[in-house]
């Protein structure tokens, strides 16, 4: 059984989480299920955008523990599978946002990482509680790092304590938190927004800002500008955007 919805309107897919009576835990099929539809989603010109939410009140609370008895404890199906996934999401040259709201923990704070665009409400809760379980997290702690720091990384892990939406945003872990009523409209406007701009534009975008995530500032830049030069040239993208800003009218992308 597939506990998600996929749809896609006006150029936004969604996949929906939908197990909230057990926040939203991902069990295995559901998990191959949103491997397969994302890489789907890579190819489609339909999708311009993915966004990844859950009903009820909780975002993810990571994998289902009942799985890892039938696994008899091993844990490389889940992090093989999580990998998978975040792979696909990272190869889909298209942005990924992610709705953000109630309990988001384990493989569900890993998820929030690996979206491009994560946007939460205040008063989420998230961590990574796994040790508690007896796990060693391998996802998040060197991006972690290379966020909040190795002292702030040590304190998230080696506890498990959560925190806020309001403070993972502060700590910069997330693109932005609103209030919870706000959240939905704040998701629908960045949506939009990213489905209204050139397609090309955004997978050279992003593509290139995670190849350059681990080069020097000098050589991501020189990186950046081979791409910027050569799109400007050969692409249609630059001319189109430049006439329709000056004939005040929304630009048609190929």
């Amino acid at each position: 059984m597939v506990d998600a919805n996929f749809t896609v309107e006006e150029g936004i897919a969604r996949i929906e989480l939908d197990r909230p009576e057990a926040l939203n835990a991902v069990e295995m099929p559901t998990k191959r299920a949103i491997i397969e539809q994302v890489r789907s989603y890579k190819d489609d010109d339909d999708v311009r955008v993915v966004v990844f939410q859950s009903a009820g009140d909780a975002f993810c609370a990571g994998g289902d523990l009942q799985e890892v008895l039938d696994h008899d404890f091993a844990l490389e199906p889940f992090t093989d599978s999580w990998e998978e996934l975040f792979e696909a999401m990272m190869n889909l040259g298209k942005p990924t946002v992610a709705r953000i709201d109630g309990y988001t923990l384990g493989g569900g704070f890993d998820l929030m990482l690996h979206t491009d665009i994560p946007i939460a409400a205040a008063n989420a809760q998230l961590g990574q509680p796994e040790v508690g379980l007896g796990i060693v997290n391998h996802f998040s702690p060197p991006m972690l790092q290379e966020t909040v720091g190795l002292t702030k990384t040590l304190d998230m892990m080696l506890t498990g304590e959560m925190i806020s939406g309001e403070e993972a945003a502060r700590l910069g872990l997330l693109a932005r938190s609103v209030p919870p009523e706000e959240l939905d409209d704040e998701v629908d406007s960045v949506a939009e927004s990213l489905a209204a701009k050139s397609p090309r534009v955004l997978r050279k975008l992003k593509d290139g800002i995670y190849a350059t995530a681990e080069m020097s500032p000098r050589a991501g830049r020189s990186y950046l500008e081979a791409i910027a030069l050569d799109a400007a040239r050969n692409d249609p993208d630059y001319r189109e955007g430049v006439e329709a800003q000056l004939e005040d009218r929304e630009p048609e992308w190929e």
